[in-house]
């Protein structure tokens, strides 16, 4: 296994199980002070050695989960998070922030809407320790100049998993993912244009589920290359299409999404992005399969009329 140099484990202390008590403020900006209190647990996991962090929560008494996506920015040195709740499926626009200089606090703040009016939202972790931590969320309605707190979590881990929801399942289009693989790639150098080369070179993957497979997330291995590579993958149950988000572990970012679904055992998924400042079109095609699979990368220059294919993967499972 290749050795990598660790960026930032800023969030390693989440890692694991916890019960987490919250109390939620029962009506935001309506000089409200009636506080909703309920307990669920999470289950923390940090990819690209802590430079991405994943929690999943577990609501039982609504029958819900919630799900926060952490990635740092090696370059701005900062952490974007997005919050998904599994009764909407959709990413909410994210809060951007760092660690104080002693460790000791994080705080993040992001542009919002709530009920159509812009708004600011806040993150705030402090009270680290090796058992418990404390989170706050405030919003606030002009500018930044006053907040209202308005959620508030405090963890307490524990030894064993949290039990699972007993909610429906939504799809298993990615189940076949779980698990760890090899791989053999084909890169196409350059990824347009004549003349180009294939280059060659073997890589390794584990993928997980979380919201019992609505959220598909996958961290690749590539040592001859020098990066990691994640993919998160969103599932809507209203359109029952697949948003797919890469992130590279040089950038930190999570990338345009291509968009799409599965037809048999076949997944197609497509989406605008930009190349150099050249407007293209990508596509991602999906051929599942329980010890074999496949993926392939596409880049179109007239709007889907023909496509290039750059990027070849041919999967093994090893575990």
């Amino acid at each position: 296994m290749t050795t990598w140099n660790k960026v930032t484990g800023d969030f390693d202390f989440l890692n694991g199980y916890f019960d987490v008590h919250h109390r939620t403020l029962k009506q935001a900006f309506a000089d409200c002070d009636e506080w909703l209190e309920y307990d669920g647990t999470t289950t923390a996991h940090t990819y690209f050695d802590g430079q991405i962090s994943i929690d999943e929560m577990r609501f039982p008494t609504k029958g819900s989960y919630g799900l926060s996506l952490r990635v740092f920015d090696p370059v701005a040195k900062q952490w974007s998070i997005w919050w998904v709740n599994s009764t909407t499926m959709k990413l909410y626009p994210p809060v951007h922030g760092s660690w104080s200089a002693d460790g000791t606090s994080c705080r993040l703040v992001g542009e919002d809407s709530l009920d159509g009016f812009p708004i600011l939202c806040s993150y705030e972790w402090s009270d680290i320790t090796e058992k418990t931590a404390h989170w706050e969320q405030a919003y606030s309605s002009d500018g930044g100049k006053t907040w209202e707190t308005n959620w508030i979590m405090d963890f307490t881990r524990r030894s064993d998993p949290p039990p699972a929801l007993d909610v429906p399942k939504v799809t298993d289009d990615f189940d076949f993912l779980v698990g760890r693989w090899s791989f053999h790639n084909l890169r196409r150098r350059p990824v347009l244009g004549e003349p180009f080369e294939w280059h060659e070179f073997d890589a390794e993957l584990e993928a997980t589920t979380y919201f019992d497979g609505a959220i598909s997330v996958d961290e690749g291995w590539y040592p001859t290359e020098g990066f990691r590579g994640a993919t998160f993958r969103l599932y809507d149950p209203t359109s029952r299409t697949w948003a797919i988000h890469w992130i590279n572990s040089e950038r930190g970012h999570l990338e345009t999404p291509v968009i799409g679904s599965f037809t048999a055992d076949t997944g197609t998924f497509e989406g605008p992005d930009d190349l150099n400042g050249q407007p293209i079109d990508v596509r991602f095609l999906w051929t599942r399969g329980t010890d074999k699979a496949s993926w392939e990368q596409s880049f179109s220059t007239d709007g889907g009329k023909s496509w290039t294919a750059n990027w070849h993967m041919n999967h093994t499972r090893i575990g």
